[in-house]
Order: C-alpha cells, then structure tokens, then sequence
C-alpha cells in the first residue's frame, strides 16, 4: 500500500509540474484534449485487460457529467498556469476535496456527522483563499484559478456520488470521465502540434498513474483510510517546494501563508474523517 501512494503522491505532484511548464509552450484546448485522450484510452485498454465492465446508464450520466466540468476545470487551471505560480494555483485548487466535502455534508444521504475538525478545515480553506488573493510582487493570482477551483469542486462531488452508488466499476467512471472532455471538444485534436502530443500525454500517463494507484491504495487501505487520503494531501507542499529549483519561484510572506493554510486545510479535513 505504501508504493501504492507514493506513485500517486509523485504522479500528482508531477501532473502539476508538467502542466506549469507545458502552459507557455502549448495551447490549453489542445494540451487539455490531448491529456484526457490519454488518460480515456488507458482506462479502456485497462477495462480490457481486467474483463471489468460493471457501468450502467446511471453511473455513465453522473460520469460525463462530472467529466465535462473536469475538463472546463483542468482548461482553467491551465490558463491559470500561464500567468500565476504554480505553487499558488495548485494550493489553491487542491482544495476542492475540503469544498467537495463540505457539499457532501449537507447530502443527507450520505450521513456523515459534521466534526470541530471539518469546521475548521472549511475556514482554514477560507483564509488560505483570501491570502492567495493578497500575493502581490508580480505573482497575483489569476481570477480564473477560483473559477477552477469551483468546477473541481462540482467534479469531485460528482466522483463521491458515483463511489457510492458504484464502487465496483470504476474503470468505468474513469473512463467517461475523461472521455467527456473529449465529447465536448474533440474537434481541438485536429490542430494539435507535436509538441503537445508529446507534453499531454505525458500528462495524460501521469494523470491515470496518479488517478489508478490512488484508487488501488484505497480499496487496500482497510482501517487506514484517512492515512492515505493525509498522506496525498502533502502533495500542495511538495509541488512549492519543486517549484523553487524547477520554475525559480519566489517565496513571500503571504504566499508561503496560503500554501501552508492550504496544506493545513486539508490535514484537518482528514482528521476531521478520522475521528468520526
């Protein structure tokens, strides 16, 4: 299990580095298509391979749907990428597992108690959002990394929806998912250069990689759920800290406040679903 999240841990930090250096070097439509292409193939010669089928008619709506505002969410990040650090869009955007929790919350059917832990996570989230929009000294958060922010957060409502009703087909969720993107806009294939070939699928590997691994750690984690979900949380520190050797980033006071406040965010959040 802990190979199993140390892929996912590396596969996600790496998506975030490979789409911060590929954002002024290709353009989003294409790199974003190109990515998602990947990322549906895989999960299909996967299904293959495994003989898992297991999708229904109401799995395959929750999944394109949830798919599409991914695909709407990942075009923003990207744009995002282009004129704001990536140690800030990701801190950020990394949040929608604390925004998709709180909805969850409010979902009686999914019966889950609201703890001290949750609460705070959910203003600690709060403040690492308005610190980011503090930054200033040339690295001012882009408006539409919040608007990414938020169709992650839909999407990653959709997924909890869908491992709900059908935790044994999700294969099938990553396929549609992914596979939605392309339904919206796969006309952006046809433009798609070499180098973006090159750099979405790259980024479409490590997407699956990332995606499959945490999944496989999940389903083995028995008692240690919150672990793992604590231990990919460390991801937002790790992307800051690559970001300084890798991009020449710089660290002012109020930027390293909305990295550890987000960092912070979401360790509550998963000891908040330790002690219930």
């Amino acid at each position: 299990m802990v190979l199993l999240i140390a892929l996912s841990l590396a596969a996600y930090t790496a998506i975030a580095l490979l789409f911060k250096a590929a954002s002024t070097r290709t353009r989003p439509d294409q790199l974003v298509i190109v990515a998602l292409t990947a990322v549906a193939l895989l999960a299909g010669l996967a299904m293959i391979l495994r003989g898992e089928w297991g999708g229904s008619w109401p799995g395959a709506i929750i999944a394109l749907i949830s798919g599409g505002l991914f695909y709407l969410a990942s075009l923003y990040r990207v744009r995002a990428l282009a004129v704001t650090s990536v140690s800030l869009v990701f801190a950020v955007t990394n949040l929608d597992l604390v925004a998709s929790g709180a909805i969850a919350l409010l979902v009686p059917a999914f019966g889950q108690p609201v703890t001290i832990w949750h609460l705070l996570a959910v203003g600690v989230a709060a403040l690492a959002i308005v610190a980011g929009t503090q930054v200033r000294a040339g690295d001012r958060i882009s408006p539409v990394t919040f608007l990414s922010l938020g169709l992650l957060a839909a999407s990653a409502t959709g997924f909890v929806i869908y491992a709900r009703f059908f935790p044994t087909a999700l294969l099938f969720f990553i396929l549609l998912d992914h596979l939605a993107g392309v339904l919206l806009n796969g006309r952006a294939l046809r433009t798609v250069r070499t180098d973006e070939l090159r750099w979405g699928a790259l980024i479409g590997l490590c997407m699956f990689v990332g995606f499959w691994s945490l999944l496989q750690a999940l389903a083995r984690s028995g008692d240690h759920l919150t672990f793992v979900l604590l231990a990919l949380s460390m991801k937002t520190p790790f992307i800051a800290l690559l970001s300084v050797p890798i991009f020449r980033e710089q660290f002012s006071r109020t930027k390293l406040a909305a990295v550890g406040l987000a960092t912070l965010a979401l360790v509550l959040w998963e000891l908040g679903s330790l002690v219930v």
